[in-house]
């Protein structure tokens, strides 16, 4: 069984290596959790480090804020994508719902909504073609929720994902983490794995901590692992625990001037 490695420092070892080729893994987390930049960083690792171009599809932010964004960890998403290595494609599902519903004539409600979300896919399964990308990340599925009817919003997302599956890609897709018990979520349901970005505060300090609450196929971590956002991206530490048997609090700093974790999972110093 074929595994995409993600690149990002210290997580691989949580989920055997990597994510098993071909599937869609679902990225939950509040604002401010780092989404994106897993999501951004995963791409950049493919391509650079292991040669699978990427797509990125992006439902909120201009491909020209993406790119100014994440440059500040180092990566020039610019230049991978005048190298046909990289597409930032933005794809705006309420304005494809109101130009469908300009152009055509039908009872409100009925197909609407489904004609978006065709038109959506089309498009990104368009820039997958172009370039031949090994790996998607869609950021995020909250957005096309552009019905207020639950019912639908579930058959949306149902057929979303059933498609996105077919692409041949090792697709991420990120979407808002939300904490209300009886709140029914199709898309984690639906996913191949589920991987849930904390962001808390204990004892005066913001707390990064990374989850894996489902992965099929894998022999997945289980525990709440820190992670913390620097200059050159994400680097979670998958021998650290956010609170251990004795309850015991790791510190932000202590991390930030200690050791590194490797793609193993051990660490390194860093000067």
């Amino acid at each position: 069984m074929a595994r995409v490695p993600t690149g990002i420092p210290g997580f691989d070892p949580l989920i055997e290596g990597g994510f098993i080729e071909n599937d869609v893994i679902l990225l939950i987390g509040g604002p401010g959790a780092g989404k994106s930049t897993f999501g951004a960083q995963y791409l950049y690792e493919g391509i650079t480090r292991y040669g699978e171009t990427g797509v990125y599809i992006t439902f909120e932010e201009t491909p020209a804020r993406i790119m100014r964004n994440m440059w500040r960890h180092g990566w020039d998403l610019e230049r991978l994508v005048k190298e046909d290595k990289l597409r930032i494609i933005r794809a705006d599902p309420i304005a494809y719902e109101r130009y469908i519903k300009k152009n055509h004539t039908q009872e409100p409600g009925t197909e609407t909504d489904t004609t978006t979300i065709e038109t959506v896919l089309r498009q990104i399964y368009a820039s997958i073609r172009e370039i031949g990308a090994k790996r998607l990340f869609i950021d995020s599925m909250t957005s096309l929720k552009i019905t207020p009817d639950p019912v639908n919003i579930r058959y949306i997302n149902l057929e979303f994902i059933k498609n996105i599956e077919t692409f041949d890609c090792t697709t991420l897709v990120t979407s808002e983490l939300n904490n209300d018990p009886e709140h029914f979520s199709v898309e984690e349901y639906l996913a191949e794995g589920v991987i849930c970005l904390k962001v808390f505060r204990i004892g005066g300090e913001r707390i990064r901590s990374v989850e894996i609450l489902k992965m099929r196929g894998t022999k997945h971590d289980e525990v709440l692992r820190p992670y913390i956002m620097t200059d050159h991206g994400i680097v979670v530490y998958p021998l650290q625990s956010v609170i251990g048997k004795e309850a015991d609090v790791f510190s932000i700093e202590a991390l930030n001037g200690r050791r590194k974790p490797d793609e193993t999972g051990s660490h390194r110093l860093t000067g």
